[in-house]
């Protein structure tokens, strides 16, 4: 609709109560607005240029590249350094380093509307103040002796209980939960929640600690968190945590952050580990490789013992051989004595003679030497009497000893049973018959008397001992 003349132009004066006109609003875009800002920064910093400041929240990347920040005091400044230019970096990036960085552009990313710079090269400028203040308590408490190996405990094998020290919202708790849930779910877990970042979180860590400890349930303790700045894992570097993780009676796992991250609790606790889910299987075994385990070692154990019961069962059958008929073992070795005895007998006997004809020529030949006198005679044949009577003597004593001991042998002999009116049964094969169960009517025996062996055939046999049944009525 088109408008007339305003009364300004044409003097008339303007009609009370009409409304007056809004100027006309000149706008831009968000994109129009980010491409003037992209354009102010490439004029306003159109070389490179350097920039000091501290390292912050660095994460390397898989693809090779490096995301951090370049932080002064409480003013930060998201950054990145490229593949190749991490390759030429002659030390690895870290938390806390304070650095000279060559910044090569600054960018105004579009689609997050956040401000980042793109860092070419970086020179070690120091320590920076948390990380100075890291390695200075890092060093006193290695003097204390809190760091030191032999003050490490070893975990249970299987806790009936785990105790855990963290937040109680988040992936540290939930995979925690969920890995001691698969690998043996009927173990208690206790969970202890607490700050882990910011105002207060290590103190609140040390009191969860020293609970888990009084509570007097749990066998193993897990302290930690997931992965972040330096600044957000601050609270487990405080003394507070330290002293609470050194004087806990139960073994305490650290899992704070990732892999790279490192903290004084990782150096105080008895065993540390990359992460909270790595922390609950390390103190958790797998129920199913237990029971595998026992199986196969319940399957070593049974093939152990039937080898050996094989064994054993061969030596016995062995000694069956050998010890199958002991009285026919006792009959021979009473046989081979009488044998010895009969032979030493023999040799006794025969022994005198000999000896007398060697004092003969003994006599013989110490007569040649000895001049032919009276005296010498009567002196060699006193001496040869003397050994002659001494050898008698000392004959008749082993005589007598022989005597006993053949007297001995006699009573043990099997052939003394014999003379008490006793008869030795034995099989055409050499068995000993020790009961009338094993004979048949018509079997052939070998009897053995005192004096004498007969060989004789079964008419009939009695069980109870009692006369067999006479062959006439049969």
């Amino acid at each position: 609709m088109a408008r007339g003349p305003s009364a300004a132009a044409t003097g008339e004066p303007a009609r009370a109560g009409a409304p007056p006109e809004r100027p006309q609003r000149r706008s831009i875009t968000v994109r129009e607005l980010v491409g003037r800002l992209q354009a102010t920064l490439a004029e306003r910093f159109p070389q490179r240029f350097w920039v000091e400041g501290e390292l912050s929240n660095v994460k390397p990347a898989r693809n090779g590249h490096t995301w951090c920040s370049l932080k002064d005091g409480d003013t930060q400044l998201e950054a990145v350094i490229w593949r190749d230019d991490v390759r030429q970096l002659p030390f690895s990036p870290a938390d806390g380093m304070q650095v000279l960085a060559l910044v090569r552009r600054i960018d105004l990313y579009g689609p997050t509307g956040r401000l980042r710079i793109t860092i070419e090269r970086l020179e070690p400028q120091g320590i920076g103040a948390l990380y100075r203040a890291l390695e200075e308590r890092k060093a006193r408490f290695a003097a204390e002796g809190l760091f030191e190996q032999d003050r490490k405990r070893p975990l249970p094998f299987l806790p009936r209980a785990v105790g855990v020290a963290t937040a109680a919202t988040g992936a540290a708790v939930r995979d925690v939960l969920q890995v001691l849930a698969q690998r043996y779910p009927d173990r208690r877990v206790v969970v202890r929640p607490c700050k882990v970042q910011g105002e207060g979180a290590a103190t609140d860590i040390a009191a969860a600690i020293d609970d888990l400890n009084r509570d007097g349930t749990v066998d193993v303790i897990i302290v930690g968190r997931g992965g972040g700045s330096i600044e957000d894992l601050w609270a487990f570097n405080e003394e507070a945590v330290v002293r609470a993780i050194a004087r806990s009676r139960i073994p305490v796992v650290s899992a704070v952050g990732h892999e790279t991250d490192t903290t004084l609790a990782d150096f105080v606790a008895d065993l540390r580990v990359p992460t909270p889910s790595a922390a609950a299987a390390r103190v958790m075994p797998e129920r199913r490789e237990l029971e595998e385990n026992l199986a196969q070692l319940r399957r070593r154990l049974e093939n152990a013992l039937q080898n050996r019961v094989e064994r054993v069962r061969g030596r016995l059958a062995a000694a069956d051989k050998v010890l199958a008929d002991p009285l026919r073992l006792v009959t021979e070795r009473q046989l081979r004595l009488e044998t010895l005895a009969r032979r030493a007998r023999e040799a006794m006997r025969s022994l005198p003679r000999e000896q007398r004809h060697r004092l003969e020529r003994l006599r013989t030949r110490l007569g040649a030497r000895v001049p032919s006198t009276e005296p010498g005679v009567r002196t060699v044949a006193s001496l040869g009497g003397r050994m002659l009577h001494a050898f008698e003597r000392r004959l008749g004593g082993a005589r007598h000893d022989i005597a006993a001991t053949g007297a001995r042998l006699d009573a043990l002999s099997p052939l003394a049973v014999l003379g008490r009116g006793f008869t030795l049964a034995r099989r055409p094969d050499g068995r000993v018959v020790r009961e009338s169960a094993e004979l048949e009517p018509g079997d052939r025996l070998a009897l053995r008397f005192a004096r004498g062996a007969a060989e004789v055939e079964v008419l009939d046999t009695s069980p109870d001992g009692g006369p067999a049944a006479d062959p006439s009525r049969r």
